[in-house]
């Protein structure tokens, strides 16, 4: 019988680390401690063992794919057809599993996307935002599930990802977990659509707290207020409509100095001040995501299997796909591509 090879895509044990919490090589991948114990499975996964720890694992533990039960051919499969906007009804014909396997699949993908992002999206130093929200449905056409997102428009990453009813809440969820990963959140230009929200919101979860002098000697000091740097601004693109088409763009210097508006809009090489990266990003996320897609009848029966395909589409999007907009420099002139020729966002989960 000939014996069945590794898939090439296996990784190697270089690149893995050890997952028992109590070691001291925890989470420590390169540092040669792990050995292979034994394969199993139709898959012929690896079962490790931790040279210093002496705790054995699987190599798929922590993954989206550990205790799966179907092959990793399959899993794949689901996982890329979910990324490229079919239903889990049409990922069950096309993968050729059970509808159960497709919906459990998803939700592991969509924790583990969700995961990763917050592990990774620390820290971040961009010099412009843009937020929006996207309509979507859950349960049934009368029970409205939005996606709102924050992009830094230079790099086209997006940032921030939340979904609910859209109202203050969403809001504030959305600018404080953006606000969150950021580097330095007193320092950048955001811009939004007109939603009231955004703009009650940005003083509290931008600004710099400060207590105000209290009159006298008797009585409650007065509220803490926020006061707005001069490198931060927020500008509101409203959008005025008759039917479906917009008839004028009015723009709104919500908070900050209008020099640092315009000061960002010169370093983003824009024109007039606009939303067309998020709202290219929404296009984009439509086509990935069935339940997003407009004028038709498409809605999740749970929110939760939403959420998890909305987090899931994201990771790829964030993390697997170049982005064709975003060039490098060659290193050296190779015809009329002298410029620019390599897409700048290509990274993999």
């Amino acid at each position: 019988m000939q014996k069945k090879t590794l898939p090439p895509t296996r990784p190697s044990l270089d690149t893995l680390a050890c997952v028992n919490a109590e070691c001291k090589d925890y989470a420590q991948p390169g540092l040669n401690n792990l050995t292979v114990r034994k394969t199993y499975g139709q898959d012929q996964i690896r079962y490790l063992r931790c040279r210093t720890c002496q705790q054995e694992f699987s190599e798929r533990k922590g993954s989206a794919l550990w205790n799966t039960k179907v092959s990793e051919e399959k899993a794949v499969s689901v996982a890329a057809h979910l990324a490229e906007g079919c239903s889990m009804s049409a990922t069950r014909r096309l993968s050729g599993v059970d509808k159960s396997v497709v919906v459990r699949l998803n939700r592991r993908l969509g924790k583990h996307g969700e995961a990763f992002h917050d592990a990774r999206v620390q820290d971040v130093q961009v010099e412009a935002l843009e937020a929006d929200e996207r309509h979507g449905y859950a349960q049934d056409k009368r029970s409205p599930c939005w996606e709102a997102e924050i992009i830094d428009p230079v790099s086209k990453f997006v940032l921030s990802h939340e979904q609910g009813a859209r109202d203050a809440t969403l809001i504030e969820r959305l600018l404080r977990d953006g606000a969150a990963r950021l580097h330095n959140r007193h320092a950048l230009l955001l811009l939004t659509d007109g939603e009231p929200s955004y703009a009650s919101l940005f003083p509290e979860i931008f600004g710099v707290p400060y207590q105000p002098a209290r009159q006298g000697t008797r009585g409650r000091m007065p509220k803490v207020r926020y006061r707005i740097p001069r490198t931060l601004a927020h500008v509101q693109i409203v959008k005025q409509r008759q039917g479906a088409r917009v008839v004028k763009v009015d723009v709104r210097f919500a908070h900050g100095s209008q020099k640092c508006a315009h000061a960002g809009l010169e370093r983003l090489g824009y024109a007039r001040f606009n939303t067309s990266a998020i709202e290219r990003r929404n296009g984009t996320a439509r086509r990935m995501v069935a339940y997003q897609v407009r004028r038709s009848s498409a809605f999740a029966h749970r929110p939760e299997t939403k959420k998890a395909l909305g987090w899931w589409a994201l990771t790829v999007y964030n993390w697997s796909r170049p982005h064709a907009a975003l060039p490098l420099p060659l290193p050296c002139p190779l015809g009329k591509k002298s410029a620019f020729s390599v897409p700048l966002r290509w990274r993999s989960v």
